[in-house]
């Protein structure tokens, strides 16, 4: 399995909660993107190299960066403890990006194998375990030629317009995708981060998508849950219920997300 983490975004509504903050207490972040911002006792893509770096059957580690700030992941991959893979948008500014969805295919390098997907601005509660998602992922794809496996979460009620919400069947079958949608709108309380296992044998319907969408504004290939709301229809997809996940948004997402993290 291979690693596909996402960092190429500019984290501009932090940036500007950050020149906005009069606090001055924040000021030493200005400038860093969000995957390296400091989580507890290391920035947050660490806690992630921490948690793949001793997993068996993860054989590359890719990261999916920006121009603008490639030079501090080369050098902050040098204090990892083993090697990893850093891949350019080659976009040097917010409007430059080719979206979020271009960037998973940057990342799969035309290989097909199967590939896990983690947004560089998100955490899960630290009683994740990788190991047990890849076991599950493994038993889907003996039973279902293709299958993916995608991270669910609670969200609370007031929560549910600004995320990407799922619709699970009995059997744990992901049957629909909404974008912040309404709380009338649908039923389930469960968000969908951008945490996914994807099937080699599926990561042709990435490349498909971006075909399709290609003449269209960039923003119906900018979330990644766009197309995982159009994979349900054509691979099989699950959902793995965790318990619950850090979104590093703006300050006040951030600031939530180091506290957890400094008392543990």
């Amino acid at each position: 399995m291979r690693v596909v983490i996402l960092a190429a975004g500019f984290g501009t509504r932090l940036e500007k909660d950050l020149q906005n903050d009069t606090s001055g207490a924040y000021v030493h972040l200005l400038g860093v993107p969000k995957p390296l911002l400091p989580i507890g006792d290391k920035p947050l893509i660490t806690h992630w190299i921490q948690m793949l770096k001793n997993v068996p059957d993860i054989a590359s580690i890719v990261i999916v960066v920006n121009e603008l700030h490639r030079d501090l992941y080369v050098e902050w991959a040098k204090t990892l403890p083993l090697e990893v893979v850093i891949v350019s948008s080659g976009a040097r500014a917010n409007e430059e990006r080719p979206g979020a969805v271009a960037c998973m295919e940057i990342g799969v390098q035309e290989k097909s194998v199967d590939t896990f997907f983690v947004a560089g601005d998100t955490l899960l509660m630290q009683d994740f375990n990788i190991q047990a998602m890849i076991i599950r992922f493994k038993s889907l794809q003996r039973e279902h030629e293709g299958a993916c496996l995608i991270v669910s979460a609670p969200v609370a009620e007031e929560n549910v317009s600004k995320h990407g919400i799922i619709e699970v069947s009995e059997s744990g079958r992901v049957t629909g995708f909404i974008e912040k949608p309404l709380p009338t709108e649908t039923k389930s309380r469960l968000q969908c981060p951008c945490i996914y296992m994807i099937s080699g044998t599926s990561l042709h319907h990435l490349k498909n998508f971006l075909v399709e969408k290609k003449d269209e504004p960039l923003q119906s290939r900018d979330a990644t849950g766009l197309f995982i709301a159009e994979l349900i229809h054509v691979a099989p997809v699950y959902g793995y219920q965790v318990k619950g996940r850090f979104d590093v948004g703006g300050l006040e997402s951030y600031i939530q997300c180091h506290e957890s993290f400094e008392k543990n």
